[in-house]
């Protein structure tokens, strides 16, 4: 029977071990304490069995009952006692047997789970000699969520700083990460760049800072910084995420000629990516039909519910990638206290919305006001987004909205943008997420391909497309996007590949259709139309300042060429009979065109 002991406490073992690797932590205890439970019962029955058949029943068998099934979770059983009760051979060895199976097993798996933590907590920081390093700072849901796509099928170790980490331990060692909560994480120091295995030359450190404030992640962002010019490792290791709400603050942590900084920065405002990730997915231009010239046969009528700093954003990018050749645009805004809320939005876009059909109502998304207008408009609305605040909140209005599509007969999605993600509702179909945090998105700044192929085109095409990319302005890395998002999507809409030859029809109507969005863009970004005694004004100046782009001032947000389409060639003419030059303004819509196409036949 020893023999059979040491086999059955050798798999208990093994089970234990395959246990704590295959399960995460919430269920490995689960199963630990059900073993636990079913060994215990097990001892007592076939123990308390076994010395009630002895002549002197009384407490000391009762002691010896409790001391036997105790002795069980030490690796040890009294089978001769239970052998003498039930026969040699009797079947009810299997209980026995399996009583104590459980029994090791618990005891195994409990053993396993203590000093597996510690081990494993050396082996992962062992990793980080070998490994590249993403330090994530700030650990919450999304941040998790990030932590475990980037951990996936990449040679990266993942640690989180933060200082509420407790809650958090299980979900981090389930996705194979480390919690660092002391001074020199939170403050990281020299002591950090060596703790992570990082040196000159070897290895790279990706910071991504999630943290809920903003300038907390600039606040890390800088001390890691310091601490890694001090620890004398070369920029080209490095790189850094952030959400914070202005790129133009990232380009101070970007390395430079003569200035230290990290060798690649993704700065991300995160209601902008969220808008932006609205927009990539349901683009606008696929509730247009067009004719085979690329004219668009019906407008653009949109309800947002919701004006808050989302709710701004999501505005912002539905008026500029809503505009398109032969279409109407429309927008119905709803939020109880826009007037509340609205002050630097009207002053800084002042200029977007008096030139599009935009108007807002003070009501609620659960009004009768929206609900009549949603009811006498049913025909024509074609795109509805929800940004709220409130998740549950969010989800009962969109809910709402689309049943009253449904009794109108038609079917129309619903958008809900949230803190960190996109919903979809469509009428008896599954909610489908499409979440920020994918690592696709932060890690690898898919988003962003196609608008640094863009930057690289107008680079000519030579140096590096990534280092181009970071040293890019704010502006024009906003300019690139917009340009990006919207030609790719519409063009996948038109079904036009870059192969294909488009009649001079189509390309000026893509042309008439570029320079809408061009419009739409600026505005977007506070742009106004330059007045013309502006203009005039600057041609002066222009003549003892040939630098001077008479038609453009960047600092004071305005532009000349923000007028209607059959407007540019009478302000080319004037430009080039003040300055000299060549300009054709229509023409550089048409070469917007033709460097997308020329892209997409890359691609």
């Amino acid at each position: 029977m020893g023999n059979l002991s040491i086999i059955l406490l050798s798999v208990a073992v093994f089970m234990a071990m395959v246990l704590y690797l295959t399960i995460n932590q919430d269920n490995r205890e689960k199963w630990v304490g059900i073993a636990f439970s079913i060994a215990s019962l097990g001892g007592l029955l076939v123990y308390g069995y076994a010395y009630s058949k002895s002549p002197d029943m009384g407490a000391v068998e009762v002691l010896r009952t409790v001391i036997d099934t105790g002795r069980m979770f030490a690796g040890m059983n009294n089978v001769a006692v239970f052998t003498e009760a039930v026969g040699e051979g009797s079947p009810w060895h299997i209980m026995f047997w399996g009583a104590h199976f459980l029994a090791y097993y618990s005891m195994a798996s409990v053993f396993i789970l203590v000093l597996g933590k510690s081990a494993i907590k050396k082996f992962r920081s062992w990793l980080l000699r070998i490994n590249d390093v993403e330090l994530i700072y700030g650990i919450n849901e999304s941040s998790l969520e990030y932590g475990r796509t980037v951990s996936e099928g990449k040679r990266v170790s993942v640690v989180f700083v933060d200082t509420d980490a407790m809650k958090w331990e299980a979900d981090v060692r389930q996705i194979g990460g480390l919690i660092y909560t002391d001074p020199s994480a939170l403050n990281p120091d020299i002591h950090l760049i060596k703790r992570l295995g990082i040196k000159k030359g070897k290895s790279k450190l990706h910071l991504t800072a999630l943290s809920d404030n903003a300038d907390q992640n600039f606040d890390y962002a800088k001390k890691l910084l310091r601490s890694l010019e001090k620890g004398n490792i070369n920029p080209e290791q490095t790189g850094i995420t952030i959400i914070g709400r202005e790129e133009l603050e990232g380009m101070r942590l970007l390395a430079g000629p003569g200035k230290y900084g990290y060798g690649q920065v993704k700065v991300f405002d995160k209601t902008e990516l969220i808008a932006r990730l609205l927009m990539q997915k349901f683009p606008l231009c696929d509730v247009v039909e067009f004719d085979e010239q690329g004219n668009a046969r019906n407008g653009v009528e949109i309800l947002l519910v919701g004006f808050g700093r989302l709710g701004q954003e999501v505005l912002k990018k539905l008026v500029a990638n809503g505009q398109f050749e032969g279409s109407s645009f429309k927008v119905r805004v709803y939020d109880p206290k826009f007037e509340k809320i609205d002050g630097y939005f009207r002053y800084r876009y002042n200029a977007m919305l008096e030139n599009y059909d935009i108007k807002f109502f003070a009501e609620d998304g659960r009004s009768r006001h929206l609900t009549n207008y949603v009811l006498d408009n049913a025909k024509t609305i074609n795109y509805v987004i929800t940004a709220v605040g409130d998740d549950e909140l969010g989800r009962e209005i969109a809910t709402d909205i689309l049943d009253l599509f449904h009794e109108k007969k038609r079917v129309v999605p619903v958008y809900q943008c949230t803190s960190d993600s996109v919903w979809q509702y469509r009428y008896g179909e599954e909610r489908k997420i499409w979440s920020l945090n994918d690592a696709n998105i932060l890690y690898g700044g898919k988003m962003d391909d196609r608008a640094k192929e863009i930057n690289h085109f107008y680079h000519g095409e030579e140096g590096d497309l990534e280092r181009q990319w970071a040293e890019c302005d704010y502006f024009s890395r906003m300019s690139c996007r917009a340009s990006a998002d919207f030609l790719t999507a519409l063009f996948k809409r038109l079904r036009i590949t870059g192969d294909d030859k488009i009649s001079e029809e189509f390309l000026e109507n893509l042309a008439r259709t570029e320079h809408h969005r061009w419009n739409a863009f600026h505005f977007s970004m506070g742009f106004a139309t330059m007045d013309e005694e502006t203009l005039k004004k600057r041609a002066e100046l222009f003549k003892t300042d040939t630098s001077l782009r008479i038609s453009k001032d960047l600092s004071a947000r305005r532009h000349a060429c923000l007028i209607p389409w059959d407007d540019l060639d009478a302000l080319s003419e004037y430009e080039n009979k003040v300055t000299g030059k060549n300009i054709d303004y229509k023409q550089m819509d048409r070469d917007n065109i033709t460097v997308m196409l020329k892209l997409l036949a890359n691609t």
